[in-house]
């Protein structure tokens, strides 16, 4: 069986932009506003919760789309192909980070990589996003939770002995992640990132 084909369709996947097909319709441009990142967060901010989430939604879905795809083409459990969905995961979220139709840019990757983990590995994903929300709801930086999420998941990944390949693609979209958050790593450490929610 041939991998390539797969993770082809899922880097296309991952290329469609949810945060400019929610947001374009409503005369704004995530690219040019706000954090002028094209994702979740930056959507909420710009148009309100409802549509960072419906945003949030697209980018999670893309990911699970692209595995079950593969998986009704093959026939395969995701426990009997695990070097091919674990690909699919990685190539679903470099597409998302540096998508084709948005001239190799894009978002930072924790959307598509909450949608892929958790049907591949449910328990350490559920855990990771429990990490996320305790250190947005402590800190008011989703940047700081997106951060922990990333570090956390190959952790628990490891430690519930999930296939080594999930484990590697997830350490390796750890990379990418912090590599995508480089400025907000430096806003945080100048005390100038945006917080969440603006506290009296």
């Amino acid at each position: 069986m041939n991998p390539l084909p797969f993770f082809l369709l899922a880097y296309l996947l991952g290329s469609i932009p949810f945060a400019l097909v929610v947001s374009l319709p409503q005369g704004v441009d995530p690219r040019k506003a706000g954090s002028k990142n094209p994702g979740a967060t930056n959507v909420a901010r710009l148009l309100g919760k409802k549509w960072g989430f419906i945003t949030f939604l697209g980018d999670a879905g893309k990911g699970i789309i692209a595995l079950f795809i593969a998986k009704f083409a093959t026939g395969l459990s995701f426990h009997e192909a695990p070097s091919l969905y674990a690909g699919v995961a990685f190539f679903t979220v470099l597409g998302h980070m540096h998508s084709l139709f948005l001239k190799l840019k894009g978002g930072k990757g924790v959307a598509t990589t909450i949608g892929t983990f958790l049907v591949l590995t449910p328990l350490p994903s559920l855990l990771s996003l429990i990490f996320f929300l305790l250190m947005v709801y402590l800190t008011n930086y989703v940047s700081v939770g997106s951060l922990t999420f990333s570090l956390v998941l190959p952790i628990l990944i490891y430690f519930f002995n999930y296939p080594k390949e999930y484990f590697f693609s997830s350490l390796a979209l750890t990379l990418l992640i912090w590599i995508k958050h480089r400025d907000n790593i430096k806003r945080l450490l100048k005390g100038e990132e945006n917080p969440w929610k603006r506290r009296n």
